[in-house]
């Protein structure tokens, strides 16, 4: 958009992208080889991080005709996109960012708002499962008024140019277009990864016009002297996958928390190098049962297509502290940044970041929990009904409390 944009008026869009990106997907996937082995022989797969077979595969998958930029083209645009100019503040000095963002209005008129927040490596094509069920559900279950935006520095929203950018600036601008761009008085949230965090300032800073926010992530900060042994067999799960990943899966946040144009130029030029370092992720942070490697390149075209991966994770160097604010205890042993609003959480199994429902309480009002049998760090694509009937159950029912 032009500097001559009027801030907070929104503009329809149909995504497409540069013909030149769309060719040089292809052909920078068939320029790239592989290693042959394993760079040593009889290590059990995704031991040294990425399966090479695995990639191998998807590789294979996203180089051939079986995937297909336009078929990813039309999916995109069979829903309504758009992007507004705005502020995270009214004030006339405030930064201006441009900000994408999916809003889908449902036909019923006692439609529920709400926002759902993507993290990283996700996009907000993380949800595309569930917008259909959520927006025209069948008759008695609850309707939704989806938005969903990309994150500052994601797909086509731009990166803030304030050094000091931090999510709680990016709460007050997901809030003000909820409010002030959108016209909700009041909305509900969903949130995972970064969105979760999100959430959770936009939770203590607005608990009136967002009451209800609904987590599938929460890392909270530890219990002192807390007995083990009072929790059930999947919250023990939750919490040894949780200390898993910090023994041998948060290589990424050093680097990208220290060093993040390093790692985001290295890896944004090449598909394969995206599809190696996303890929290992969402592979390891779903459960694979049901894990579509069609989100995964999906995922994957759409960091490439809109040359977005440098900036998506200058997140990680620009709210280092803040989320190790909301995630240990103060120095008083008060937990910062608790959640004002009614709480809901869903415990997948394979989440890298879930806590027992007693550390949630200690955070804020937690009014619903409810462990699920299968899904993980991505549960809207790996077990989306899951999340769709949580949803429904705990926004619906305290939705209509506040009416």
């Amino acid at each position: 958009m032009s500097n001559q944009t009027t801030l907070d008026v929104t503009t329809p869009i149909k995504i497409d992208f540069k013909e030149e990106l769309k060719s040089s997907l292809k052909y920078l996937l068939k320029a790239t080889t592989l290693p042959a082995t394993p760079p040593i022989p009889g290590t059990s797969p995704w031991s040294l991080g990425i399966d090479l077979s695995w990639l191998k595969q998807l590789k294979e998958i996203f180089e051939s005709d079986r995937w297909d930029v336009n078929s990813l083209l039309q999916d995109l645009n069979r829903w309504p996109h758009y992007t507004v100019r705005m502020s995270a503040s009214e004030s006339e000095d405030g930064e201006v960012v441009d900000i994408h963002f999916l809003h889908i209005k449902s036909n019923r008129k006692d439609a529920i708002p709400l926002l759902m927040l993507h993290g990283w490596p996700g996009t907000f094509w993380d949800f595309h499962k569930v917008l259909e069920p959520l927006t025209n559900p069948s008759e008695g279950e609850p309707a939704f008024h989806l938005v969903v935006p990309s994150l500052p520095g994601y797909f086509l929203s731009s990166q803030p140019q304030h050094y000091d950018w931090t999510l709680v600036d990016t709460a007050k601008l997901i809030h003000r277009l909820m409010v002030d761009v959108l016209g909700y008085s009041r909305y509900a949230g969903q949130g995972g990864d970064w969105g979760s965090y999100i959430l959770r300032v936009i939770g203590s800073l607005y608990p009136e016009q967002a009451p209800v926010l609904h987590f599938n992530m929460f890392r909270t900060p530890p219990i002192a002297n807390f007995d083990m042994e009072t929790l059930t067999v999947s919250e023990k799960n939750a919490l040894r996958r949780r200390e898993e990943f910090q023994e041998s899966g948060r290589g990424y946040i050093d680097i990208q928390s220290t060093k993040p144009f390093t790692i985001g130029i290295a890896i944004a030029s090449s598909p394969t190098s995206l599809l190696t370092y996303i890929g290992e992720k969402m592979y390891s942070w779903s459960d694979t049962r049901h894990l579509d490697s069609k989100d995964v390149l999906d995922t994957i075209a759409l960091y490439y297509l809109s040359q977005s991966f440098a900036t998506s994770v200058l997140i990680y160097h620009q709210s280092h502290n803040l989320r190790a604010e909301m995630t240990t205890p103060a120095a008083n042993g008060e937990v910062r940044w608790k959640v004002r609003s009614k709480i809901g959480f869903s415990l997948f199994p394979y989440e890298i970041g879930a806590s027992p429902r007693a550390y949630i309480q200690a955070c804020g009002n937690l009014v619903f929990y409810k462990e699920r049998a299968f899904g993980g760090h991505f549960p809207a694509l790996d077990n989306p009904e899951g999340l769709i009937e949580d949803l429904r159950e705990f926004v619906g029912k305290n939705w209509e409390i506040l009416i």
